[in-house]
C-alpha cells in the first residue's frame, strides 16, 4: 500500500509539473532565445537581423528597470533588501510574448500606483494583497500596492536571482526618471523551436548587443522544473525502494504459507486437483489482497497530492483537466500490484517440486538447506549461552534472516540518501558547484555606463580597509571560442587570481599562466575538449590558442563558463564581481550593511545569505520529503520486524518448547531472539550505511550531470548519520522485538508441553 501511493503521488507531481509547466509557456507565450544588454540598443539594426534570418517568426525588445535593493522596502519589513542577491527589475507588461501572468495564468495588468510582485517574494517575505512596495532615492519617494502576483516563466525559480516587478506604464516612467538601471531584453520566437541552436550561433556572430547572458527556451524548462523534479526522483526511489521490500516480504511469507500448508497441498495433489487450481487458490489470495493494497494506496494519494504540488501549483498554476492526468497515477498503482503478483506467480511455481507421497508420509517440508554445521553450545568457551545461541541461530537460517537484514539496508538507504543530498545543499561548500570559491562576502557589479570607475574605486577602497583580510577582483566578459564543428562561439570568461578563492577541480587546477584555460564541466564538454588541448579563442582581436588546465563544475549561467588569464576589453565586460573574507571577529552582517550603503547600488551579499535565497525553496520542499522518508521508514522497520519475528515464532515453536524442557527461562528465549534481531538489524544498517554512500553518490552524479556538475559529493553530518539515526533504528527495532515477543507467554508454552 506504501509502494503503491507512493508511485501514485511522484506519478503525480510528474504529470501535474509537466502538463502545469507545458500550461504555463504557451500561456506566457515563452520566448525561445533571450539576450539581457546593459547599455544602448540599435532597434532597426535587431529588426533588420530577425527579418533577414528567416528563422525568426516574432522579436521583440524590452526595459526591464533594474532597481538596487537599498531603494527597496517590502511590505511591513522595517529595512530595505540592501542584503538581497536578487535583482529587482521593473517592468510593464509585454506587449507580443513573454507575458507576465497573474495566478490564474492570465496576462496581469495593474493600474496605475500599483505593482504585481514576483511569487519569490510572495513565499520568502509573506507579501499580501494591499501591502505596499516603498521606492525611494534621495528625494525621490514612490509609494506602490500589491494587487497581485506574477508567475514569470523567465525568472520564476528561487535560483534564478533576477526578478520582474509588474507596473503601470506611467509609474515605470517615473520611476526610470530617478533611479536603477535600464537593461534591455531582446527576446526571439522562432519558427521552427528545432533549430535554436543555429539561431543562437547565428545572433552570436552577427555583432549585434550581447554585454549580458543569454538563455533559451530549454533552460527554462530545466530551471521551472528542478525544483519539484528533484522532489519527485526521490520519492520515485523511496517506491522502487518499498516495492522491493514488498517482494522481499511476499517471498518470505509465500514460503512460511507452504511450510505451513504443505500436508495440505499434498492431500490435494493427491485427490487430483490440477496443480493449476491449487496455485490459482493461492494467487487469488495474493492478487485481493495486492489489489486492495494498490487501491487503498491510490485513494490514499488522492489526500495527499495536494501536500506534494502545492509548490507547483503555486509557481506554475493547475495542470489543464484530462483522462491522461487521472490515469496515470491510478496505472502507477495498478503496476505495484501487477509487480506483486508477477512475483507471486514466480514463487507459487515452488508447487511443482511438492511431491504428494512425501507430504502425506511427512508433512513437514524438506529442509531448505540450512547451514548445519557450527559450534555447538558446548564448545562455545566462555559467554553468555543465550547471546551464542542467538548468533547460531542466525549462521544456521542465514537466508530467512536475510530478509531482515535487507529491509533494515533499504530502509538506511531510503533515510540517508535524501539527507545527505539535504545536508550538501545546505553546506557552505556547496558554493562551489556555482562556479565560485567559498568566502565571506560577495559584491556584484552589472555593466552600466559607469561601473568600471565604480569598479577601480571599490577596489582602492578594499586596499584601505583593515577590516579585509583578502579580496579577489574577478571580471567576466565574452569572447569568441571556436568550437568543435568548426563555428565560432561566445563564451563567457572569468578573468582575475583564482589562487584566493579556489575552486575544487573534476581535472587538472586553475589556469596558472596567460596562456592557459579552466573550463566548466558542460562547456568541456560542448567544446569536447580536455586537459591539455587547445582551445583558439579571439583576443584583442587576435586569434590565441589557449590550453585547458583543468575542469570545474558550475550550475551557474546555464553552467558555460571559463576562468583565464585575459587581459579584458572594458567594453565587452559582463559583469563585475569580488569575492572578500573579513578578518576573524568581524561581522560578516555589519560588513554587509555598510558595503551596501558605501558601495551602493552594488550588491553586497553574504555566503549564508546568497545560499538560502538561491536554493531555500529547494531546500523546504527535500526537508518535506526526507522527513517522510525518516517516518515511512521507520514504521517499515517496527512492521517488518513485528511480522517477521511472529512468523520466526510460530516456526520455532517446537523449538522452544524443547528449550522451555530442559530448563531456559522465558527471558532467556527472548534475550536470544533479541540479540538476533538486533545484530542482523545493526549489520544492515552498517551496509546500507555503505551502500548509500557510493549508490547515492553515483545518482547524485548522474543528476548532477545535466546541470554542470557531474561530480557533486554528498557531504553528511556524522553525528546525525553515524550516531543518532543508527540508534533511533535500532531502538525501534528493539521496541517492536519486544512488543512482539509478549506472544511468548508462560502459559501458551506450558500447553504446547501438556499437549
Amino acid at each position: 500500500m506504501l509502494a503503491a501511493l507512493l508511485a501514485a503521488g511522484a506519478s503525480n507531481i510528474m504529470m501535474e509539473l509537466s502538463g502545469a509547466l507545458n500550461n504555463l509557456l504557451v500561456q506566457s507565450r515563452a520566448p525561445h532565445f533571450v539576450q539581457m544588454h546593459a547599455g544602448p540598443v540599435d532597434e532597426a539594426a535587431i529588426k533588420n537581423f530577425a527579418a533577414g534570418s528567416g528563422l525568426v517568426d516574432e522579436q521583440q525588445t524590452v526595459e526591464m528597470l533594474t532597481v538596487d535593493g537599498s531603494n527597496v522596502v517590502l511590505g511591513q519589513a522595517q529595512e530595505t533588501e540592501a542584503g538581497s542577491v536578487m535583482d529587482m527589475g521593473f517592468v510593464t507588461q509585454n506587449p507580443q510574448f513573454d507575458y507576465l501572468l497573474g495566478l490564474d495564468n492570465r496576462i496581469i495588468q495593474v493600474a496605475e500606483g500599483e505593482v504585481a510582485v514576483p511569487l519569490y517574494y510572495k513565499q520568502w517575505k509573506q507579501l499580501e494583497i494591499g501591502d505596499q512596495v516603498n521606492l525611494s532615492s534621495g528625494d525621490f519617494s514612490k509609494t506602490l500596492t500589491i494587487a497581485g502576483y506574477v508567475r514569470d516563466v523567465q525568472m520564476n525559480p528561487a535560483i534564478v536571482s533576477s526578478k520582474r516587478f509588474v507596473v503601470h506604464p506611467a509609474d515605470f516612467t517615473a520611476l526610470k526618471a530617478h533611479l536603477g538601471e535600464i537593461e534591455s531584453l531582446i527576446e526571439f520566437r522562432l519558427k521552427d523551436l528545432g533549430k535554436l541552436n543555429e539561431f543562437r550561433n547565428s545572433y552570436e556572430s552577427s555583432g549585434l548587443p550581447n554585454q549580458g547572458p543569454s538563455i533559451d527556451y530549454s533552460l527554462f524548462k530545466t530551471l521551472n522544473a528542478l525544483t519539484d523534479g528533484l522532489v519527485a526522483m526521490v520519492i520515485i526511489l523511496v517506491s522502487l525502494l518499498l516495492v522491493l521490500i514488498s517482494l522481499l516480504c511476499l517471498r518470505f511469507t509465500i514460503l512460511a504459507t507452504l511450510e505451513e500448508d504443505y500436508r495440505e497441498i499434498g492431500v490435494m495433489k493427491a485427490i487430483g486437483l490440477p496443480e493449476r487450481e491449487i496455485r490459482g487458490l493461492y494467487l487469488s489470495k495474493y492478487g485481493l489482497l495486492a489489489g486492495c493494497a494498490s487501491v487503498a494506496g491510490f485513494t490514499v494519494s488522492l489526500g495527499l497530492n495536494r501536500l506534494f504540488t502545492a509548490n507547483i501549483s503555486l509557481y506554475l498554476g493547475a495542470a489543464p483537466g484530462g483522462l491522461l492526468r487521472q490515469l496515470v497515477p491510478l496505472l502507477a498503482a495498478g503496476v505495484i500490484g501487477g509487480m506483486v503478483v508477477f512475483f507471486c506467480r514466480l514463487m507459487l511455481r515452488k508447487f511443482k517440486r511438492i511431491s504428494a507421497v512425501e507430504a502425506l508420509r511427512t508433512g513437514v517440508a524438506p529442509s531448505a538447506g540450512g547451514r548445519r554445521h557450527g559450534f555447538t553450545l558446548k564448545e562455545r568457551g566462555y559467554g553468555n549461552a543465550n547471546v551464542f545461541l542467538g548468533i547460531k541461530d542466525i549462521y544456521k537460517r542465514l537466508p530467512q534472516f536475510g530478509l531482515l537484514f535487507s529491509v533494515v539496508v533499504i530502509c538506511v538507504f531510503i533515510v540517508i540518501v535524501p539527507l545527505k543530498l539535504l545536508y550538501t545543499l545546505q553546506a557552505p561548500g556547496f558554493i562551489s558547484y556555482m562556479g565560485v570559491g567559498p568566502s565571506d562576502i560577495r559584491i556584484d557589479l552589472q555593466q552600466s555606463s559607469d561601473t568600471a570607475g565604480r569598479f577601480e574605486q571599490l577596489l582602492t577602497r578594499l586596499k584601505q580597509d583593515q577590516e579585509v583580510q583578502q579580496f579577489s577582483p574577478l571580471v567576466t566578459s565574452r569572447f569568441k571560442v571556436l568550437g568543435s564543428d568548426g563555428v565560432w562561439e561566445n563564451i563567457n570568461v572569468e578573468t582575475g587570481d583564482f589562487s584566493i578563492f579556489p575552486l575544487s577541480y573534476l581535472e587538472g587546477g586553475a589556469p596558472g599562466n596567460p596562456n592557459e584555460l579552466a573550463l566548466s564541466d558542460l562547456n568541456a564538454k560542448e567544446l569536447r575538449a580536455g586537459i591539455g588541448e587547445s582551445l583558439r579563442l579571439v583576443v584583442d582581436g587576435k586569434e590565441r590558442e589557449l590550453t585547458v588546465s583543468g575542469i570545474y563544475q558550475d550550475i551557474t549561467n546555464g553552467g558555460r563558463t571559463a576562468k583565464a588569464w585575459l587581459p579584458y576589453n572594458a567594453d565587452a565586460v559582463l559583469w563585475y564581481v569580488v569575492a572578500l573574507d573579513v578578518k576573524p571577529g568581524i561581522s560578516v552582517e555589519e560588513k554587509v550593511e555598510e558595503y551596501g550603503k558605501l558601495f551602493y547600488p552594488a550588491k553586497i551579499t553574504s555566503l549564508n545569505s546568497y545560499l538560502a535565497q538561491t536554493l531555500g525553496q529547494t531546500i523546504a520542499q527535500l526537508k518535506l520529503v526526507t522527513f517522510l522518508a525518516v517516518g515511512i521508514s521507520l514504521s517499515i522497520l517496527a512492521l517488518m520486524t513485528s511480522l517477521f519475528l511472529r512468523m520466526l515464532l510460530a516456526k520455532d515453536a517446537s523449538q522452544v518448547t524443547v528449550l522451555r524442557s530442559i530448563g531456559f527461562a522465558l527471558k532467556d528465549i527472548r534475550q536470544q531472539y533479541l540479540v538476533r534481531t538486533l545484530l542482523v538489524s545493526g549489520l544492515g544498517m552498517l551496509m546500507g550505511t555503505v551502500i548509500s554512500g557510493l549508490l547515492g553518490q553515483s545518482l547524485m552524479e548522474l543528476a548532477g550531470s545535466m546541470l554542470g556538475a557531474s561530480r557533486i559529493e554528498l557531504l553528511t553530518d556524522p553525528l546525525m548519520a553515524y550516531l543518532l539515526l543508527p540508534l533511533l533504528f535500532l531502538l525501534v527495532v528493539a521496541i517492536a522485538t519486544w512488543i512482539s515477543l509478549r506472544a511468548l507467554s508462560q502459559s501458551a508454552i506450558t500447553q504446547r508441553l501438556a499437549a
